[in-house]
């Protein structure tokens, strides 16, 4: 099982889309928040709210043809963890067009192609299909 600070809502985000729930409680911090509004532009969130003091619901993205959520596989590791450099990055972007790759970095979370644009790397957290 995967253990960072990000861990935890990758891994209920997972089960809550396997048990097509239709939301999820957490307690958010400032950088899962940054985090689900990363998510929420990339549609795999519908949206999400807070209920009481820190604790948000969280609601997973379904559509009428896709009856799942996006398929994600997490890379987010305490130890080995995965770090691209911007070559790295440039060459899966045209390998794999359809694809979102969220990096930790120095300007916090963002996805690949913001990475090209910034022209940093970081550490690869997850890859969205």
């Amino acid at each position: 099982m995967v253990r960072n600070r990000y861990s935890n809502f990758f891994n209920l985000l997972k089960v809550s889309s396997l048990k097509k729930s239709m939301y999820f409680e957490i307690q958010m911090t400032t950088k899962l928040k940054r985090l689900a509004s990363l998510l929420l532009s990339l549609n795999v969130l519908r949206r999400f709210h807070r209920v009481s003091g820190s604790n948000y619901r969280v609601f997973p993205a379904y559509t009428r043809y896709r009856r799942y959520c996006r398929d994600f596989q997490t890379y987010a590791r305490k130890n080995g963890r995965i770090r691209l450099q911007i070559k790295a990055i440039r060459i899966l972007n045209i390998n794999t067009p359809h694809s979102y790759y969220l990096l930790d970095t120095n300007r916090g979370l963002i996805t690949h192609k913001e990475a090209i644009k910034f022209n940093v790397g970081g550490l690869l957290l997850a890859i969205i299909r």
